[in-house]
């Protein structure tokens, strides 16, 4: 892959092109300390581009929403000694968010997810973007498995891109973002759930409940009446009736 770096620090710059040296597979075609430079530095045509988030003038953030503009457009990998910068820096579905010192099995692992031929930033269908440790994970619609409200957070379960592992994060995302984002891709069981239909196995009724089973998730999910009628209609392949 060919990448280019892009830091306003030419010693973060060194540290990661020698990390890059060990790990191999990825050519330093450039590198820039600014995002006028960096907009120069496209015409390489990097496959990759490892950028700074808090940069003098424009930012990574700003400077990501003009580079997903080219055509076909990098992965991007975010490089950063912040932390309150994910959220923001999400809504670019990132390849990756690396904090510094960048650690070179993180780098590997960004970089192999980077590769991926259907990876999240050429494609034009919703994302989410998942912080764990030191890398973040974008997910699309077929990697989410269900989303619960919990204490005023969100717990989320999905299946790693890279392995199918099931895993699971907390997000600050809200059950209404996460439905509206994913519209038609993740279905309201509840009003503390949601679930993607495609993992839906069985429905069973107990109690004068009804609750969804679904794969890779260990508890069922309880399916509230208002919700029956939607859940069904998903469950067996047709439209909710009257």
């Amino acid at each position: 892959m060919r990448a280019l770096i892009v830091d306003d620090e030419a010693l973060a710059r060194g540290r990661l092109r020698r990390l890059l040296d060990g790990i191999g597979g990825v050519e330093v075609v450039a590198e820039a300390g600014n995002a006028v430079e960096a907009r120069e530095a496209m015409r390489t045509v990097p496959d990759l581009v490892f950028l700074d988030i808090e940069m003098p003038g424009e930012d990574g953030v700003r400077l990501a929403h003009r580079l997903r503009e080219a055509d076909p457009p990098p992965a991007i990998i975010y490089t950063t000694a912040h932390t309150d910068r994910a959220l923001a820096a999400s809504e670019t579905a990132p390849a990756g968010y690396l904090l510094k010192p960048i650690e070179a099995e993180s780098l590997r692992a960004a970089i192999d997810r980077a590769a991926r031929p259907t990876r999240c930033q050429q494609a034009e269908r919703p994302t989410l973007s998942v912080r764990l440790g030191r890398e973040a994970l974008c997910l699309g619609a077929e990697h989410l498995v269900a989303a619960l409200a919990e204490d005023k957070a969100t717990r989320l379960y999905f299946l790693d891109p890279a392995d199918g592992r099931r895993r699971e994060a907390w997000i600050e995302a809200s059950l209404n973002e996460l439905e509206a984002r994913f519209e038609r891709c993740l279905l309201r069981l509840h009003r503390n759930s949601l679930a993607n239909p495609r993992h839906l196995v069985s429905v069973t009724h107990e109690g004068g409940l009804h609750h969804g089973h679904l794969r890779h998730l260990d508890t069922p999910l309880t399916i509230s009446r208002r919700a029956w009628r939607t859940v069904r209609a998903a469950f067996e392949g047709s439209e909710p009736g009257p």
